[in-house]
């Protein structure tokens, strides 16, 4: 296991939810604005609850409450770190915001909203390539499989990865077609990490280099609603587009999904509006999604709209 920063493992410990700890996790509504407040957490490892009052205190935060639970939570150092070299063993690795592996483009977009950890399997070179964000409901007929498949499709022959949530419906058959064509795929899961690594068909596209897996939830967390809500962010926030093919209106996570998209600006979303298009599509144009009546221009031809890293420099407009 590569050691890492001092930086990267006071946020890992402040943010895990892989080993009990008395003390509650912070999420990113509060540790978004320690960081704001202390910039490296690093030098906070080590020091008693007294001392990180007055540590806090210096950067302006007088919360000796907040103090006593960061240092209970930087007790935890020692299970973590067995608890990370267990999941190595499976190809699962953890990554904060002071890693370069933290996908820049989600940081950025999402701001104070970005994930304090994901918990990540395969190549992360992947978060660098263009991607299109295909998403619909778990149900979804036969001409709804067709349209999604064939966004993925269109998509791979242009270079560019496919990516989605691997829920039931039309994130996996989106996936899976991106993945047949001999494209790339990302996937940012709500179900737990550890069962769906272990699946044999996604194994070879792993070690490939064309398949990555990530959640900001513990690998072995089941899934739950509120969790698929909350990670549909991640996937508008890593897309350069995210193409819905259909949905509800007012209700459902594609919908509350793309809705929170455009209202705080995640990253662009078109929606189609052709035959099978769902009575939430529409609503969803006059919200600002773009309106998609053909797969084939869904896209342009030219990749370099995404030129940058996603995983570091990106270019592109946040």
């Amino acid at each position: 296991m590569a050691r890492r920063s001092d930086a990267s493992l006071a946020a890992l410990l402040l943010g895990q939810r892989l080993v009990a700890n008395a003390a509650p996790p912070l999420k990113a509504a509060e540790f978004w604005p320690l960081l704001a407040r202390v910039g490296d957490p690093g030098p906070l490892l080590g020091r008693t609850a007294a001392e990180l009052t007055t540590v806090l205190q210096d950067a302006g935060l007088d919360d000796a409450a907040l103090a006593s639970r960061v240092a209970a939570r930087f007790a935890s150092a020692t299970g973590v770190a067995f608890e990370l070299e267990r999941l190595e063993q499976s190809g699962i690795r953890v990554v904060t915001p002071f890693d370069a592996e933290y996908p820049a483009r989600i940081r950025v977009r999402l701001g104070a909203g970005a994930p304090p950890l994901l918990h990540v399997v395969g190549d992360a070179g992947l978060l660098a390539d263009p991607a299109l964000g295909v998403v619909g409901p778990h149900e979804v007929d036969d001409a709804g499989e067709a349209r999604s498949a064939a966004a993925a499709t269109h998509a791979t022959g242009l270079g560019w990865a496919v990516v989605s949530g691997f829920s039931p419906g039309v994130d996996r058959v989106a996936m899976a077609a991106a993945l047949d064509a001999g494209g790339r795929a990302l996937g940012f899961l709500a179900d737990p990490l550890v069962a769906v690594v272990r699946a044999p068909e996604l194994r070879g596209a792993i070690t490939d280099r064309r398949l990555y897996l990530a959640t900001p939830y513990p690998p072995a967390a089941p899934r739950t609603e509120a969790g698929a809500l909350g990670r549909n962010r991640l996937i508008y926030a890593s897309a350069r587009v995210t193409f819905v093919v259909s949905s509800e209106v007012g209700s459902g996570g594609t919908w509350a999904g793309a809705s929170e998209a455009l209202r705080n600006g995640y990253g662009a979303v078109a929606a189609w509006t052709g035959p099978g298009a769902g009575p939430g599509n529409p609503e969803l144009v006059a919200a600002g999604a773009t309106p998609v009546s053909d797969v084939d221009a869904l896209l342009p031809g030219d990749a370099e709209v995404e030129a940058g890293n996603g995983n570091g420099n990106s270019t592109e407009p946040a």
